[in-house]
């Protein structure tokens, strides 16, 4: 017979071993991110905001390294505004927490992002794109809101990121020395707000051979001169500012391009004609955005007949419709396009015009259209005339969406919901939809007495009381 004392014995330590592989499931559990591998904790923290990498190097010595030794950093406003809150402008403040923890890092820095508020001065930026040139750096951006009223010259050490992929500056002077070869692995460049000398841009771009993705905005050059872009891989191109002339070539590859031009040089007139049939002619556009006075000197006088069949999507953005000659240009520029399958467009200003006028500029046929947006400044006639002539030209329109840059009266509301009603549709499924309409101050109180008129008469019609007739005036005052 078994000892009873030896069992009471067996059957503590089964239940010790048992409480022990909880535990230590428990903490294998707890230990599962740890224990990941150490570029995968990286790509964790990447996608964490900056403040909680750092508080998660309290946990273990393993996250204190990966704290210090991550190749991921950034500043951003967010960052900031939690660190400092208050004392967010305090110059001193802002560079000795980005210099600890940019000076006690080991290891690469692939990516570095740096907001800078609106400081007096950012002594130490220099200094930080000098220790960044040596640390394997692949992706830098800027984003510079100090010295409002004059940008940051950038460390020509910069220009010494042989591996750069990635350069993103807001607010900066961009101007590469004059021995400058390039970034051969250059991959995506945008500059917004930047101050750059014309003849140094060009130079840049054609020494960037893997450049895919350029975004230029907001731009100033310090001596006017053509714009060249050349650069053969060159997927995606966006331009919007003030220049003088532009040259796009050897772009086989763009897929998607936006050009948006706040005014027009002499130049660019005599050269708009070919930079349209260098895009159209892409043969893997898919994608082209056209703004500001784009369609007005690009199709003054014609469309462009031979146009790339992928090109299915155009968006047409702040369009001037004062004149014919501007409306004209416009419907030149959807039909170098026939087949279209989404277009948007928005119009900045926009006066009536003739109705007989514009019924001789209809010759339009859109046979691909399946989505149109619309963004109308008034209820102008042009306006209304654009929206038909897209009703009137589309047979596979499925819906035309229309809504409004500014706030219209609720007469004039009325009157286009009217006439877009009446508007011929050749497709027998388009949905025309409607932005819904905000009430003015003034329109609100004339809805709210005509609706007391209206309750008024319908209460001495049907015998009804005062108080039903003022109960009805309220809840359309609370409707509007």
């Amino acid at each position: 017979m078994q000892d009873p004392r030896k069992e009471s014995i067996d059957t503590q330590a089964s239940m010790m071993h048992t409480i022990s592989n909880k535990r230590m499931s428990s903490d294998a559990r707890t230990n599962t991110i740890s224990d990941l591998p150490t570029d995968v904790l990286y790509r964790i923290v990447e996608r964490l905001p900056l403040l909680d990498v750092a508080r998660m190097s309290i946990l273990s010595s393993r996250w204190q390294d990966i704290w210090t030794s991550t190749p991921f950093l950034n500043f951003n406003a967010e960052f900031f505004s939690t660190v400092l809150k208050d004392k967010v402008t305090d110059t001193n403040l802002f560079c000795n927490i980005v210099s600890k923890i940019l000076f006690q890092h080991e290891g690469p820095i692939l990516k570095f992002a740096l907001f800078v508020p609106r400081l007096n001065t950012c002594p130490d930026l220099n200094q930080w794109i000098s220790y960044l040139s040596r640390a394997g750096l692949k992706d830098f951006c800027l984003y510079n809101m100090f010295m409002p009223h004059r940008l940051h010259g950038l460390s020509w050490h910069l220009f010494a990121c042989d591996g750069l992929e990635k350069l993103t500056l807001c607010g900066s002077s961009f101007n590469p020395p004059p021995n400058f070869k390039g970034f051969p692995k250059l991959k995506s460049l945008i500059l917004n707000r930047v101050d750059i000398i014309c003849s140094r841009f060009n130079n840049l771009v054609q020494s960037c051979p893997a450049l895919q993705n350029l975004v230029l905005t907001n731009f100033t050059f310090k001596q006017q001169g053509l714009i060249i872009i050349n650069a053969p891989s060159l997927n995606i191109f966006v331009i919007d500012g003030t220049f003088d002339s532009l040259d796009v070539k050897n772009v086989d590859s763009l897929v998607s391009s936006s050009i948006v031009l706040r005014k027009s040089g002499v130049n660019l007139r005599s050269s708009s004609s070919d930079l349209i049939k260098v895009l159209a002619n892409s043969t893997n556009l898919e994608s082209l955005c056209l703004g500001g006075l784009c369609c007005k000197v690009m199709f003054k006088r014609c469309c462009i007949p031979d146009v790339s069949h992928k090109l299915n999507n155009l968006e047409l953005k702040y369009l001037n419709l004062g004149n014919v000659d501007e409306f004209s240009s416009v419907i030149r520029c959807i039909q170098s396009f026939p087949n279209l399958q989404t277009l948007k467009i928005s119009v900045q200003n926009s006066n009536d015009l003739d109705e007989h006028i514009l019924d001789n500029k209809r010759n339009c046929t859109l046979l691909h259209l399946k989505c149109a947006e619309v963004e109308i400044c008034s209820d102008s006639s042009t306006e209304l005339k654009l929206i038909e002539l897209l009703l009137a030209s589309s047979p596979k329109l499925e819906k035309l969406s229309v809504s409004f840059c500014a706030i219209l009266k609720w007469s004039s509301y009325s009157m286009m919901l009217t006439k877009l009603n009446r508007f011929r549709r050749v497709s027998q499924k388009v949905e025309v939809v409607c932005a819904d309409f905000i009430v003015l101050p003034n329109e609100c109180e004339a809805v709210s007495s005509s609706s007391e008129e209206s309750s008024s008469d319908s209460s001495s019609s049907e015998n009804t009381s005062e108080s039903d007739s003022a109960e009805s005036s309220d809840s359309i005052e609370f409707l509007v």
